[in-house]
């Protein structure tokens, strides 16, 4: 009862502070927690796994970020180590195998070959070695990073770090692009904040980069940041040495590919495999796009990233594997496993497919294929 009635000061308070949008933001919160909701019942109840019977694939690709253990102190970026455990035990309970990319691949092409599901990392987070890895260890569970070049070099415009040391250092912030001044009174303020700073940026770099000025009045350092969290290229040449950790693709920037023209879009993705396989003296087969959405990613980014010479990518839409999948295996779904906090019903939804079924209105099991 005291989440609902935080939930209705905070939408009262929206309402009060911005009478032009904030019934917008408010019917989209709205929205966004009906739907939670709805998930909620479907897992919880069993429902989900009857109504999800055809969304479910051979296998399931899952995706987390950071592994940390202050999850609120860090806004709720990234999950547990509670969590992944909880992630791997149930994998273990429906009797799905965690393999390589490289394994998924051939399983889809084998009739006879059992369930499987690939746990892929996003980032080069270097909590991915200390907290992720030992708990892997504990299920002999492979799993894949996907690494952008600029996070290894510390070049990368790491905005949502940004946003995250800004929320850390106060009360209230101004975002001056906005045009918009946020009380962040506590953690529910603080994460409706940056979700709808997520939306106004949405695929869009200039948006992104309109940020630059408050955290240059903040004397926040997007470099230092990165360089606080993410591997080095000591740490990630001794990573990929572990039985365990395959490394893939990120691109060199982690921009919205969809905004830049075809040479950039195809150079950004080119290059980060070329230095990656320069620093760890291997082939690097497999590729995640930053964004993965659809109005992020497409037909275009999947032609750069086989020319490449990848052989799968994966984006970030909802959906299992399929056999059909083969036909364009850069343009493969994932399930978002790495969010804070998910439920066991959450997770449920996702194994079961159920979580494609609400996405798509009970449309195409088969993701990412147009």
């Amino acid at each position: 009862m005291s989440y609902f009635i935080q939930n209705l000061r905070r939408f009262a308070g929206e309402l009060l502070e911005d009478p032009v949008g904030g019934p917008a933001r408010v019917a989209a919160a709205l929205k966004v927690k009906w739907k939670t909701g709805l998930e909620q019942a479907l897992g919880s109840s069993g429902m989900g796994r009857r109504l999800a019977a055809r969304y479910r694939g051979r296998g399931v690709v899952l995706m987390f970020h950071e592994i940390h253990d202050d999850v609120e102190g860090n806004l709720r970026m990234g999950c547990s180590p509670e969590q992944l455990r909880m992630v791997l035990a149930a994998l273990r309970a429906e009797s799905r195998d965690i393999v390589t990319p490289d394994e998924a691949v051939k399983r889809l092409a084998d009739p006879q070959a059992g369930d499987f599901a690939v746990l892929t990392f996003d980032d080069g987070y270097r909590d991915n070695r200390t907290m992720a890895l030992p708990i892997l260890e504990e299920f002999s569970a492979p799993m894949t990073m996907f690494v952008p070049t600029g996070m290894v070099t510390r070049e990368v415009y790491a905005w949502w770090l940004g946003l995250r040391a800004l929320f850390q250092r106060g009360d209230e912030v101004e975002i001056e692009a906005m045009e918009r001044r946020f009380t962040l009174a506590d953690a529910p303020s603080r994460n409706a904040a940056l979700r709808q700073i997520g939306l106004w940026i949405g695929t869009d770099r200039a948006r992104a980069e309109a940020l630059n000025p408050t955290f240059a009045r903040h004397a926040i350092s997007i470099p230092a940041l990165v360089d606080k969290v993410a591997m080095d290229e000591r740490e990630i040449r001794s990573f990929a040495d572990h039985p365990l950790v395959t490394i893939g693709g990120h691109t060199t920037t982690h921009t919205f590919l969809s905004g830049l023209d075809d040479a950039a879009a195809y150079r950004d993705i080119n290059d980060n495999k070329l230095y990656l396989e320069n620093l760890l003296d291997r082939p690097v087969r497999h590729f995640a796009y930053p964004y993965g959405t659809e109005g992020a990613c497409g037909k275009r980014e999947a032609e750069y990233v086989k020319a490449a010479g990848f052989e799968t990518g994966f984006t970030t839409r909802s959906g299992h594997l399929f056999p059909a999948h083969l036909s364009t295996p850069c343009l493969m779904p994932r399930e978002d496993a790495g969010f804070a906090h998910m439920s066991n019903s959450q997770l449920a939804n996702r194994l079961s497919g159920a979580r494609r079924a609400l996405v798509t209105k009970f449309g195409d099991p088969v993701a990412g294929l147009r």
